[in-house]
């Protein structure tokens, strides 16, 4: 039962990931299914490590880890994101405008 338990706290994830979508700014930057997709994943990954490491379903340090590995990708995303892009930018810009001149 534990395998596919694993869903209940990638869905929460994801649930996690879409609200901090439209709640964080620099959302213009991060398409529509990065953050519920990454929240999923990490909530998932963090599960996983901790169910083979040997906790089970009733502890509730799981579901904290894991839907606190799904916050952190969460918010960490729109907030790396932006930056880079608008640095690789303004790299490409750069570059198109040398090649025009």
């Amino acid at each position: 039962m534990l395998p596919i338990l694993v869903l209940v706290p990638m869905v929460m994830g994801a649930a996690i990931g879409l609200l901090a979508r439209y709640l964080l700014p620099g959302r213009e930057w991060v398409g529509l299914f990065l953050n519920p997709l990454a929240g999923a994943a990490a909530a998932g990954v963090v599960w996983i490590v901790g169910a083979l490491l040997g906790a089970t379903a009733d502890n509730g340090w799981l579901w904290v880890g894991s839907l606190l590995a799904a916050l952190v990708v969460s918010i960490a995303i729109p907030k790396v994101l932006p930056a880079r892009r608008v640095r690789a930018d303004g790299r490409y810009l750069a570059e198109l405008t040398a090649r025009r001149g």
